[in-house]
This record gives C-alpha cells, sequence and structure tokens, in this order.
C-alpha cells in the first residue's frame, strides 16, 4: 500500500495517502493557503539548529578538521546546515581548511546524484523506492543550498544500492552502534569514495549517521532473518538468530557452556 505520511497541527494528526514528497507538497499549501507556519527542513531556522551538528563534532575533535564529511542525502536539510556551519566557521577564521563535503543518495531516490553526474538541471525522481525510508524522496526541497554547499567544498555526490546500504548496515550494528539504513549510507558511500580513489586511505573522514536502529527496526529483522530477498537483497552479513526452547539448558548448548 501507499506510505502513510503524518502531519500534526493543534493536537490533531492526519494521515496523508501517498509518500513524503505528496505530503511535503500538500504540507506547503496549507502553510501557503491556511497562514500556517512550516516547520520542515525548508524552515531556515530548523537549518540553523541543525548547524549545532558540525559545531559539536569539530569541538569533540579538538578543533581538528577533518578532510571528509560524509552524510546521507534525502530532503538536504543536514548537509545544506553543515555546509553554512562550515562557511561560517571557515569566513571568521575558527577553521583554517575547508573540509570536503560527501552528500550520498539512495539509488532509487537519487534526484541530486543524478544532477551532479550529468551536470544536468534538476529533476525530482517520481516515485521514489529504497529501504531506507528516511531519505526515500524524491523532490528534496533544500536541494538548492545543498549543492551550493557541496560546490563550495569542492565536495561530491554519490549513490549507493540497497545492497550496500544493508551490508553498511550490518557493519555499522555489529560496531555496537546502531543506526537506520539511511544513515548507513554515509558507511557505504565513504567505501564506494575511497574504493573509486576519491577519497584517500589516509584521508580524516567523518561519517554522519543521522537516525538510530529504533527508527527503523523491521530493516534489521528483516536482514538478518534473509527475509529482504524480494527487495534483491542478500543477507551477506546476516547474524540470524538461533532458535530455541524456553530453557536454560537450551541457552547453555547454544552458547556451549
Amino acid at each position: 500500500g501507499k506510505l502513510a505520511q503524518a502531519l500534526a497541527y493543534g493536537g490533531m494528526t492526519f494521515q496523508i495517502e501517498g509518500n513524503f514528497d505528496d505530503a511535503m507538497s500538500l504540507v506547503q499549501e496549507i502553510c501557503e493557503k491556511l497562514n500556517i507556519y512550516l516547520l520542515n527542513s525548508i524552515n531556515p531556522f530548523r537549518l540553523e539548529g541543525q548547524k549545532a551538528i558540525c559545531f559539536e563534532i569539530l569541538q569533540q575533535l579538538d578543533w581538528n578538521v577533518p578532510d571528509w564529511f560524509v552524510v546521507p542525502g534525502g530532503n538536504l536539510g543536514n548537509n545544506s546546515a553543515l555546509s553554512k556551519a562550515l562557511m561560517e566557521l571557515y569566513e571568521i577564521g575558527i577553521i583554517k581548511k575547508i573540509p570536503r563535503i560527501a552528500v550520498i543518495q539512495a539509488e532509487g531516490a537519487n534526484p541530486l546524484y543524478q544532477m551532479w553526474k550529468e551536470n544536468a538541471e534538476f529533476k525530482p525522481v517520481k516515485n521514489p523506492e529504497t529501504i531506507a525510508t528516511a531519505i526515500k524522496i524524491g523532490n528534496p526541497v533544500s536541494w538548492q543550498k545543498s549543492i551550493a554547499g557541496i560546490k563550495w567544498s569542492n565536495g561530491v555526490v554519490e549513490q549507493v544500492t540497497e545492497q550496500e546500504i544493508m551490508d553498511a548496515k550490518a557493519f555499522v550494528d555489529a560496531s555496537g552502534i546502531g543506526a537506520e539504513p539511511a544513515s548507513c549510507c554515509s558507511v557505504a558511500g565513504a567505501k564506494k569514495l575511497v574504493k573509486s580513489g576519491i577519497i584517500s586511505r589516509n584521508d580524516f573522514v567523518v561519517g554522519i549517521l543521522t537516525g538510530n536502529i529504533l527508527k527503523d527496526p523491521d530493516a534489521i529483522v528483516n536482514y538478518h532473518t534473509d527475509n529482504l530477498k524480494d527487495k534483491n537483497i542478500i543477507a551477506n552479513f546476516a547474524n540470524s538468530p538461533r532458535q530455541i526452547r524456553p530453557e536454560i539448558d537450551e541457552v547453555k548448548r547454544v552458547l556451549g557452556l
């Protein structure tokens, strides 16, 4: 069925038939015609708040500026805020070099990548499709700010497949971090850019994970039980659950105790 998008106003919640882009279009029309303020990432104040991600990362790195920031690309607010923060820090002299920004999109929801690769005008992707639901967006509202920041930083745009996303997610989760599929585009994209030689193996790279593991638990279960074959995703790094009876001796047997 169609993805239901939620719209909340005055204590009421509306469920909209359609995908993110359908909901975004309706929300913009509502705000324009009903004099309601929009809190989506098109809102400049939201981007101002998101700049804190950059400030905190650099502070934690003791102001050692990385060579690269790698970030998922959906509605493109995150990397727009990131580049704005870096521009301001550079202009006032707090940082002395400009890190490159890599925006990673899912192959099935990749309007910015297509624009970048073909050096063409921006064209929305109709009916975007990806397991990375947080970036399942075909008409991102912040694409102009996004592309400006990428060009300013001498950055790049890359895309990753569903298989690459979920394999990267298995790696991230196994590391004890845990992230939703969309976040893991950062890791999948960084790996791809290293393989292509765009990112050097000696580069200092920061990958930003934008959502935690509980945002999309179904993707975890389905990957590790190898139930994503309908999406042409193979569980290359499955940590398959072991089925046991509810007895302590069964636990001890599996643990080899």
